[in-house]
């Protein structure tokens, strides 16, 4: 997907995470894409298309990092006679491929709870699930770190001005973390 600039650069929400944890999220899936847009239907599709493959790109992107250690197969050598033959241990892919996940998502997912789904859908859909948890995982606003300033600004007041950078993340952790 192009990404469309302004004056000031990139458009907040023309990055790929977005668009992603958007489609990955089931309460929503492609609903934004299909319903109440105004544009053509073949650039309805086109956008579809581009998004799709977005997700698949990440998926097989995990799915590399991750056969570089279990996929393998493993062999037991033993004698070539009797019960101790020469056997191949091979590793059965139960999951479908990462094409075959997405099409699923998109025909189980309709306006479902985002963490109940995931919860009971991870090991059917193992490529998107490690997607979701990425791009799920970052937070929609920056609430959370104005806070944690706003703390930081109670501690250090003018009477604190000696405390070291150690001691004051210290007493800032102490004080976002309790509850």
């Amino acid at each position: 997907m192009s990404q469309p600039e302004t004056n000031e650069g990139i458009l907040p929400f023309s990055d790929p995470v977005y668009v992603k944890a958007a489609v990955l999220d089931p309460a929503f899936g492609f609903i934004w894409i299909e319903h109440n847009v105004l544009v053509d239907d073949k650039l309805k599709e086109q956008l579809t298309m581009e998004v799709k493959n977005l997700i698949l790109q990440e998926a097989e992107h995990t799915n590399m990092e991750q056969t570089g250690h279990g996929d393998e197969e493993e062999q037991i050598k033993g004698d070539e006679t009797g019960l101790f033959l020469y056997h191949k241990k091979q590793k059965k892919s139960t999951h479908f491929s990462p094409a075959a996940q997405l099409n699923h998502y998109l025909d189980n997912c309709d306006g479902q709870n985002c963490l109940l789904f995931w919860g009971m859908n991870k090991e059917k859909m193992p490529s998107l699930f490690q997607i979701a948890m990425r791009v799920l995982a970052v937070p929609a606003s920056s609430a959370p770190v104005e806070r944690v300033f706003s703390h930081g600004g109670i501690i250090m007041r003018p009477h604190r001005s000696q405390l070291s950078a150690i001691v004051l993340a210290n007493l800032i952790f102490c004080k976002c973390n309790t509850f």
